[in-house]
């Protein structure tokens, strides 16, 4: 008995390090060949429809939907390094955007398409903080439409989880929604 167990563990472990190493190929692959700015939403469809193309399950997915339910900077998502080009060249810069769409695994890993300047999935909670979270808090309450800080963000950024099979056949539906520490709490 204890012999099976090792070895339902070892195989467990072997298929979800393949599955992550396929995840991260493709990732890599559109985050480069297939990017649209300001696209978030469609970068993510297309994979999840590669991925399923090459025959991956695309069960362990979910797209995040986020949003700024509250009122600072205008209630939209404040991103501190989000992908840009520059000169031609990759980079990064803070932007504003209505709302953001990335995709995340069912351990936690953020495969996000306008993070930084080159593929790197990456741990939800280590994701949040640079991505979001990296910023003074408003000192000022006539700067606060312009600041968000992190403790606004934690509690006004509210997101949707949609299974990655339900968006690829047109349906919407979020099977869960909570503000942004309920999904770092989430994938703890």
């Amino acid at each position: 008995m204890k012999k099976f167990l090792i070895f339902s563990w070892f195989v467990t472990l072997l298929i979800t390090t393949q599955t992550f190493a396929s995840l991260a190929s493709v990732f890599e692959k559109n985050y480069y060949d297939s990017y649209r700015e300001g696209k978030c939403g469609l970068n993510v469809l297309n994979f999840f429809e590669r991925l399923e193309s090459k025959g991956e399950d695309v069960r362990s997915l979910s797209l995040v939907y986020l949003v700024n339910k509250g009122t600072t900077v205008f209630g939209m998502v404040n991103a501190e390094k989000a992908r840009t080009t520059l000169h031609g060249k990759l980079t990064t810069e803070e932007k504003n955007w209505y709302h953001h769409q990335f995709a995340i695994d069912i351990n936690g890993t953020v495969y996000d398409f306008d993070y930084l300047n080159s593929p790197r999935p990456l741990l939800l909670n280590k994701y949040v903080e640079d991505m979001y979270l990296n910023e003074n808090e408003c000192l000022s309450p006539k700067a606060a439409e312009f600041c968000a800080g992190r403790n606004n963000k934690l509690r006004d950024y509210y997101v949707n989880l949609t299974e990655a099979q339900d968006v690829l056949e047109g349906n919407g539906r979020a099977y869960w929604s909570g503000s942004l520490q309920q999904l770092l709490d989430k994938y703890k």
